[in-house]
């Protein structure tokens, strides 16, 4: 196992901040942003950005986030990380709406927006956590036990995909019935590793 995967698997939020400070240490940076950029981008998306305008958005939040956090605009007192990230992804989006108005308005066409929430932000972003979260639990549950990768690809399809258990079954040549053991049993696996990486994002809760 190289550090990058020992940091994703076992390192608290609080520690990688604490890390953030050394600009030498790019795993540290690396860590973080792969623990936090899916998250935003799935928010981003879900806000109307396009994909490349929410991979942009996720690019330009966390820049400016590790750029204040060094500046000293961040710390706990002044509330969670997960709110003054919210903060700075939704001026982003903002500006990426603005901009649509502004060339609608060129082309003659109704330039009204609706700006998000932040409450509703906030909202999307628990869903989008608890997305991102299962994902690494996958991931992690392919990369560590001796899980069929047949029984992983049914689960994900399920879950992930939204497909309907007839067509899991017919995709992975296996009978409907076993489609179900299989989610059963990979959730059941899921679960010890699913509150293990929650716990990691202490600094949030």
């Amino acid at each position: 196992m190289d550090r990058h995967e020992q940091l994703m698997r076992t390192t608290t939020t609080t520690a990688l901040l604490e890390g953030l400070y050394d600009v030498e240490d790019g795993v540290v940076w690396q860590v973080f942003d792969d623990r936090y950029r899916p998250i935003i981008v799935g928010v981003c998306r879900r806000l109307g950005l396009s994909d490349s305008e929410a991979d942009d958005t996720a690019q330009e939040t966390l820049i400016q986030f590790l750029r204040d956090y060094r500046e000293g605009r961040y710390s706990r007192d002044r509330g969670r990380l997960r709110s003054w990230i919210v903060g700075i992804a939704r001026h982003r989006v903002i500006d990426y709406q603005r901009a649509r108005g502004r060339r609608k308005e060129k082309l003659g066409h109704s330039s009204a927006m609706e700006v998000p929430d932040e409450t509703a932000v906030e909202q999307l972003w628990d869903q989008e956590f608890e997305r991102s979260i299962l994902r690494q639990s996958v991931e992690e549950l392919r990369r560590s036990t001796r899980t069929s990768e047949k029984s992983i690809r049914a689960f994900e399809m399920l879950i992930f995909d939204r497909m309907a258990p007839e067509r899991v079954a017919e995709d992975l040549d296996m009978k409907p019935h076993d489609v179900y053991v299989a989610k059963s049993r990979v959730t059941t696996k899921l679960r010890e590793i699913v509150e293990r990486l929650k716990n990691l994002y202490e600094v949030d809760s």
